[in-house]
């Protein structure tokens, strides 16, 4: 009976179409398979946006949280000026002029805050548990110390008290010739300025500081000096 049904020219016609079909569901169902793994490509490569945007929500979010309490100044270049442009006056000795004058001679400098990118470079052997707000509380009465420790030294000797003229000799005694014309404190003036206690956290904030290019020591008379970069 089979081999009739195979000899059977009608019959072969149908085999062959049957084929023909079952051949092309075979393509569409090769199709759908490369469709599916686009789709499941393309779903990674969403899910993994998705992650990043939360990610950097998150970061967001942190930041805006813990806005840091100090922010380094900006640093605003002094733009040339044509000499053309340039008024001359002629001042009396006691003008309002020179009075600014003499202010701006007695300009005193001031360690810049650390920023975050630096405290996140420092190495953690290096800070420890240290805070960046610690770090930067600190800087803040470094330059408290040192305002206060120049103001004295700008001051004119006809002015001073006793005691502020004894401290005005003791400084001038702590400097050296790698410090002239900078600005630096010692452990004495901490300790006269601030409230800071002069210990083991402190004198790592100092290294902190050192290594972020914020001071240097000069060593000298058993006396260490940190000058401010």
């Amino acid at each position: 009976m089979f081999l009739s049904l195979g000899n059977d020219p009608s019959l072969t016609n149908v085999l062959q179409k049957i084929g023909l079909e079952l051949s092309s569901i075979r393509d569409v169902l090769d199709i759908f398979q490369m469709q599916i793994q686009q789709q499941k490509t393309e779903l990674r490569s969403l899910q993994e946006l998705k992650n990043a945007v939360q990610r950097n929500s998150e970061i967001a979010h942190h930041l805006l949280e813990n806005i840091p309490a100090h922010l380094p100044k900006k640093v605003v270049e002094a733009s040339t000026v044509d000499a053309k442009d340039v008024k001359v006056q002629k001042v009396t000795a006691n003008s309002e002029p020179e009075k600014n004058s003499a202010k701006n001679k007695h300009f005193i400098r001031e360690m810049e805050y650390l920023l975050m990118e630096e405290f996140n470079q420092v190495p953690g052997y290096m800070k420890g548990r240290m805070t960046y707000d610690q770090i930067n509380a600190v800087v803040k009465e470094i330059n408290a110390t040192v305002k206060a420790k120049y103001k004295i030294l700008n001051q004119p000797m006809k002015s001073m008290s006793n005691t502020t003229r004894n401290q005005y000799h003791a400084f001038k005694e702590q400097e050296t010739k790698e410090t002239k014309g900078q600005y630096f404190f010692v452990e004495a003036d901490i300790k006269d300025f601030t409230r800071l206690k002069v210990d083991k956290k402190f004198h790592v904030i100092l290294n902190i500081l050192r290594h972020c290019h914020r001071l240097r020591e000069v060593r000298g008379n058993n006396l260490v000096r940190y000058v401010l970069l």
